[in-house]
């Protein structure tokens, strides 16, 4: 019994030392930056919220003065938590912009098997220094893992270690990583468009297989936590617009062959938006831009001139729909390329 005793008192020691080292070597370079863009959305027009293909949004081409609070692999229950946080900024937007696909609805990143459980941390970790310490979309895991271990639930960690291995010649090293802003030049290969859109939707497949496997029910909870996020924005006085750019061809016969019932879900919650007062503007299948290559980065995200074309023509819509006011952009504005102020450049 005693040496047990010894064991457990030997692993807490170990981790109460990683903890300190975890906080000392974290620079919060990440949340700093989510903070920065935080602070950013109060006073403005508009601001948009979901995953990276957010970067299709660009307020300039439509004459609103808008904020970027997306980023790569944000999901839906994310984006209604960090949505209630701008809804406690100082004069919040009116128009809120939230980006999602056709298997959004299906993601949850603090699930038993999400790969993407560091994403959630990070939110968490913002929370945190908001004064927030409540569950996100009923995740528990990930808040105990960021509130009482944070050196477990530190992704730089691994990095960190890749870091030391490469300089001592065990290990490559990582190649650099191309930032959003150059990642909005590149152009898609026509040759590669319908292998990578297999490849795409193959992986997410088996991800929300694997998610559906531990967790039925994260399509239902993640509706639900939309049509309440839209309650909250009519109360402050704001409209929700839940928009999806457009995609490939060839992405969207890959996602409706190997998901077609996260298809279906999408539009159900889609209906229901619409039912409780949301406005939804979906381009997915918007057959202008079904083999425009030159338009796109990949298959899923627009690239610079793909989001300026895109962001004129979806104000032409909300405009048709009444949901925005007739406006004149200033002179260039319509042409001047979005300046990002979230954290996708970081992410």
């Amino acid at each position: 019994m005693l040496r047990l005793i010894q064991f457990f008192l030997l692993g807490l020691v170990l981790l109460t030392g990683l903890n300190a080292l975890s906080w000392a070597i974290d620079d919060r370079s990440e949340v700093v930056e989510m903070e920065r863009a935080l602070r950013q959305t109060g006073g403005r027009e508009a601001v948009t919220l979901g995953g990276s293909i957010g970067q299709g949004v660009h307020y300039p081409g439509m004459c609103l003065d808008g904020a970027d609070f997306f980023w790569n692999g944000q999901d839906l229950f994310e984006a209604a938590a960090l949505a209630e946080l701008i809804l406690e900024q100082p004069r919040p937007p009116r128009y809120w912009i939230i980006v999602a696909a056709p298997s959004a609805q299906s993601y949850d990143n603090g699930g038993v098997a999400s790969p993407r459980a560091g994403r959630r941390r990070e939110i968490h970790r913002l929370m945190f220094r908001q004064g927030h310490y409540g569950m996100i979309g009923g995740d528990w895991r990930q808040l105990i893992v960021t509130a009482v271990t944070p050196a477990l639930g530190y992704d730089a960690w691994g990095e960190r270690f890749h870091q030391l291995l490469a300089r001592t010649g065990v290990v490559p090293e990582r190649p650099a990583r191309v930032g959003q802003r150059a990642n909005m030049e590149v152009t898609l290969d026509p040759l590669t468009a319908a292998d990578k859109a297999e490849a795409f939707t193959g992986t997410q497949a088996e991800n929300l297989a694997r998610t559906a496997y531990y967790d039925p029910t994260v399509a239902r909870r993640s509706t639900r936590a939309m049509l309440a996020l839209n309650r909250h924005i009519q109360d402050a006085g704001g409209v929700m617009i839940l928009v999806t750019p457009p995609m490939t061809l060839p992405v969207r016969q890959s996602t409706l062959r190997a998901l077609p019932d996260q298809v279906v879900e999408f539009e159900a919650m889609q209906a229901q938006l619409i039912h409780e007062g949301a406005v939804v503007s979906n381009h997915w299948d918007d057959a202008a831009y079904g083999e425009a290559w030159s338009l796109y980065t990949d298959n899923q995200h627009l690239n610079g001139a793909g989001a300026d074309q895109f962001s004129v023509h979806l104000a032409q819509a909300l405009r048709a729909k009444g949901v925005l006011p007739n406006s004149t952009c200033r002179e260039g504005d319509a042409r001047r390329p979005g300046v990002t102020t979230s954290p996708a450049e970081a992410n």
